[in-house]
């Protein structure tokens, strides 16, 4: 028998097959955001067959026991925790949705020698729709031409792949390019390729950019002692839990978060609230919490926030008291290149100047200059959050 179930601040969902109601959600202020609050009453029902017990929503039916059952094969085998190992478990239903999706985050399992990256990248291989394995070493035009549209790049050996490539695959709007090729019949002709398409990559090392860093999910791997066998999965189960869940219909109760990071985390999180996990929903909004704090306060995703900051640093004098009337460029350029942040000059200077600062050339040294007033206003307007300079007496 069918039994709906209301929408409340605590959730019950119920299981007719013993007469008895199964809470699995007891508190869900666990979430810091009442998941109460995206309203669906009497939409969802529980049904008890030979498969356990599901949640059913509507025309759909998925079963957070497929989801468990799967995370724990990979606990299993590679030493993660289970709300890593879910992680990876909606992460790869969300690949049998790839073309319904505007967006889905990279993939990073990360770690060093002997933490089971291979061996989840060989588990992926077999949950993710059209896996393509790839060798990361392979030149920027191979990558290019095997990362296929609507498809799940393997991608082994990442550390020296080309970064641009990969935050093309991050979202459909910025995915296509053109690329040149030549034939015998119609000579060079430059043809559109569409790179968008779901990405796991196996790395040791962050990456360089932040940009593809802040959209992507990181799994850190790490040692397990013993031998472990690699539990045969099937791509089928996470195909069905995929064609039920409503990809096109964003969480309120998240989406009130926005920001890059809630985009990221999107289709991970839908498919979990479609599963009624609530234990994982609460892990992945700390996780969520804490990539927008990087965001936040890490300065290092925007060009205009690491030129600003970095003029910031350069302009209060040693004794922190005040403010230096100019700060060469040709400084600003060499601390920034220090750091591996690759920007010339005239980049420098254009951002500078769109931002309102002033800059002349004196002595046959470029100057930006600095007005206390105005450079509080632009760190203000940009987030960079400096406590010396707000510091410093007027």
């Amino acid at each position: 028998m069918l039994v709906p179930v209301p929408a409340s601040s605590v959730l019950h969902l119920a299981c007719r097959s013993s007469l008895q109601y199964v809470k699995i959600v007891k508190n869900v202020s666990k979430l810091n955001l009442a998941l109460s609050l995206w309203r669906l009453p009497y939409r969802c029902v529980l049904y008890h067959n030979q498969s356990g017990i599901k949640l059913k929503g509507g025309n759909t039916t998925v079963s957070i026991q497929i989801v468990t059952s799967y995370a724990n094969a990979i606990t299993s085998a590679c030493g993660l925790d289970l709300n890593q190992a879910k992680t990876v478990v909606y992460w790869a239903i969300a690949t049998h949705a790839i073309d319904k999706l505007e967006r889905i985050p990279i993939l990073i399992l990360q770690g060093g020698h002997g933490t089971g990256k291979s061996t989840l990248m060989e588990l992926l291989k077999q949950i993710c729709h059209s896996p393509v394995p790839i060798d990361g070493k392979v030149s920027k035009a191979e990558l290019r031409d095997s990362l296929k549209e609507n498809t799940t790049a393997l991608i082994e050996e990442a550390d020296a792949v080309d970064e641009r490539l990969i935050l093309m695959r991050y979202a459909r709007q910025t995915s296509g390019t053109t690329v040149k090729r030549g034939s015998a019949s119609q000579g060079w002709t430059r043809q559109p390729l569409n790179l968008f398409g779901a990405t796991v990559l196996h790395r040791r090392l962050p990456f360089r950019d932040p940009a593809v860093d802040s959209r992507s999910i990181t799994i850190k791997t790490v040692y397990k002692p013993g031998s472990h066998s690699v539990k045969p999965l099937d791509a089928v189960a996470l195909a069905t839990i995929a064609a039920s869940v409503d990809f096109s219909k964003p969480i309120p109760v998240f989406s009130q978060l926005d920001g890059r990071a809630v985009d990221t985390w999107m289709p991970l999180l839908q498919a979990a609230v479609a599963c009624g996990d609530a234990d994982w929903l609460a892990y992945a909004l700390s996780e969520l919490n804490k990539a927008r704090e990087s965001l936040k306060v890490g300065q290092d995703y925007e060009p205009s926030q690491l030129v600003v900051a970095k003029v910031v640093s350069l302009a209060i004098t040693p004794d922190g008291l005040q403010l230096k009337p100019r700060v060469a460029l040709h400084e600003v350029t060499k601390a920034l290149k220090n750091e591996g942040h690759d920007l010339n000059p005239w980049q420098i200077g254009k951002i500078l100047r769109g931002l309102g600062f002033t800059t002349k050339l004196s002595g046959g040294t470029n100057y930006i200059y600095i007005d206390k007033a105005h450079l509080l206003g632009v760190t203000q307007q940009l987030g960079i959050d400096d406590d010396a300079l707000k510091q410093m007496p007027p």
